[in-house]
C-alpha cells in the first residue's frame, strides 16, 4: 500500500500571505475522523460550500484541489512556486477565499490551488482541502487522538498542560521540528500530520550516521503532491520521541528530503500522543497514550503497492524480498476482488482495505481481473 500522503511545502511569499490572512480560531472542540489512521478529516465551508478538510502541519498554507476549486467557482489566482517532499509541483496558484471551521464564522485567508488527484488516487478518497501552517500560526492546536477531537485555542491565556515538559518546536525551512533520538543519534524531525507513515529520514543523513540496516531493507512507492517516488524502507530498533522509546519503527529513507530538518515524524508516531503545537511560541507538548510504547506499528506485509482504477486495483509496486515478490507478482497486474469482495467505489471504506497490514501469517485471497485466483501469506520482510 502507499503510505506517504502529502507534504506541500510552498514558497516564502505564500507562507507570509497565508499568515497575514489566517482567521481567529474558534474555541469549541472539533470532532475529526481519523480515517484508516492515515488522515485527520473534518468538515469546513469554503465560500459557503461544504468541504472535507485534511489537517497537515507539513503544508505551508491552506491547499484546495484544482478540480474542487473549479467546481465551487474559486478565482484562479496567480502562479506561485511549490515543492513536495522531493520535487517541484507544477501548476500551483495563489488565491483568496472565505473559510469557516468548527462552526465558526467565515474569515478570509490566502490559499493555494493545485492538482491533488495523485494523492486522492493513492488514498482512494477525494482530497478537497488541506489546512496547513496558517491554522497552526493562528492558534495553539491541541489534537487528542484518543478522543478524536481537536481544539484551536487562542494563544492569549493558553495554559500549558500541568506536569509535562515542553519540547522546543524549532522553525525548519518553513516547517517546524522537534528533537528525537534515532538509534542513539539525536536528530531534528519535522512534525508532519500529513505524513501517514511513522518516520522519514534523509537518505544522505542516514548513510552518514549508519542508520540503514545492512539487511532486511526493501522499497516502497510514496505518493505526495509531487507524484510517486520510490524510496528505501527498513525497520529501526529504537526511536525515542518525547521520552517514549519506540521499537521496530518502519522508516522511509528519502533522497533529498525537502526540509532543513533531516527527519520527519508522521501520524503512526504522533497518534500515540495527545499533540499540542504552539508554532508561534516555538514549543510543543506530546502526552503519551497508555500504550504509546507497546503498540505495534502497522507494516505492509504483502509487498504490494496498489491504486484503485475503477473496479480493480492496479499493482504499481512490488517490494523486493516481500511475499508478493517471492510469488512472482508483477507491476501492472489487476486485482478484481479481495477475499471474495469485489473492488468498487466503496473499497476505501470496506473491510478489504488494508489487506497488506494484516498480521504476519494471515492469508489473503485475490481474484485477478482475468478470473484467476491467488493466495498470499503475509510476513514481515523489512
Amino acid at each position: 500500500m502507499i503510505r506517504r500522503v502529502v507534504l506541500g511545502v510552498v514558497g516564502a511569499l505564500l507562507a507570509a500571505e497565508a499568515a497575514r490572512t489566517a482567521p481567529a480560531a474558534p474555541p469549541d472542540p472539533i470532532a475529526f475522523d481519523f480515517v484508516h489512521e492515515q488522515q485527520i478529516l473534518f468538515p469546513v465551508t469554503i465560500n459557503g460550500h461544504r468541504a472535507e478538510a485534511w489537517l497537515d502541519s507539513g503544508a505551508s498554507a491552506t491547499v484546495v484541489d484544482a478540480a474542487f476549486a473549479r467546481q465551487i467557482g474559486l478565482p484562479p489566482g496567480v502562479p506561485v512556486t511549490a515543492n513536495g517532499v522531493s520535487g517541484t509541483i507544477a501548476g500551483v496558484r495563489l488565491t483568496t477565499l472565505e473559510l469557516a471551521t468548527g462552526g465558526g464564522q467565515p474569515s478570509p485567508r490566502a490559499a493555494v490551488i493545485m492538482d491533488m488527484s495523485a494523492v486522492a488516487g493513492a488514498v482512494d478518497r477525494p482530497v478537497q482541502v488541506i489546512l496547513g501552517r496558517d491554522v497552526f500560526e493562528a492558534a495553539v492546536v491541541d489534537i487528542d487522538f484518543g478522543h478524536r477531537r481537536l481544539r484551536l485555542l487562542p494563544r492569549e491565556g493558553f495554559q500549558p498542560p500541568a506536569g509535562v515538559a515542553a519540547l522546543p518546536l524549532k522553525p525548519s525551512g518553513g516547517l517546524h521540528s522537534i528533537p528525537i533520538v534515532v538509534e542513539g543519534r539525536p536528530l531534528e524531525a519535522v512534525v508532519d500530520l500529513g505524513h501517514a507513515g511513522a518516520l522519514m529520514i534523509d537518505r544522505k543523513t542516514a548513510d552518514g550516521l549508519g542508520l540503514i540496516p545492512s539487511a532486511h531493507t526493501s522499497t516502497e512507492i510514496a505518493v505526495g503532491a509531487d507524484g510517486p517516488r520510490e524510496h528505501t524502507v527498513a525497520s529501526l530498533g529504537k526511536v525515542q520521541v518525547a521520552q517514549v522509546s519506540l521499537r521496530d519503527v518502519p522508516t522511509t529513507f528519502v533522497d533529498q528530503l525537502s526540509s532543513r530538518a533531516p527527519a520527519n515524524v508522521g501520524l503512526q508516531v504522533l497518534s500515540r500522543f495527545e499533540v499540542i503545537l504552539d508554532f508561534k511560541g516555538q514549543r510543543a507538548w506530546l502526552l503519551p497514550n497508555r500504550d504509546a510504547a507497546q503498540a505495534a506499528f502497522r507494516k505492509n506485509r504483502t509487498g504490494l503497492g496498489t491504486n484503485r482504477t475503477g473496479d480493480h486495483l492496479t499493482v504499481v509496486h512490488v517490494a523486493p524480498g516481500s511475499p508478493a515478490a517471492a510469488a512472482g507478482w508483477k507491476v501492472g497486474e489487476a486485482i478484481a476482488a479481495i477475499d471474495g469482495q469485489a473492488i468498487g467505489p466503496t473499497y476505501g471504506a470496506s473491510a478489504a482495505w488494508g489487506f497488506s497490514y494484516r498480521p504476519q501469517g494471515a492469508t489473503v485471497s485475490f481474484t485477478m481481473a482475468d478470473g484467476t485466483r491467488r493466495r498470499l501469506t503475509l510476513r514481515d520482510y523489512f
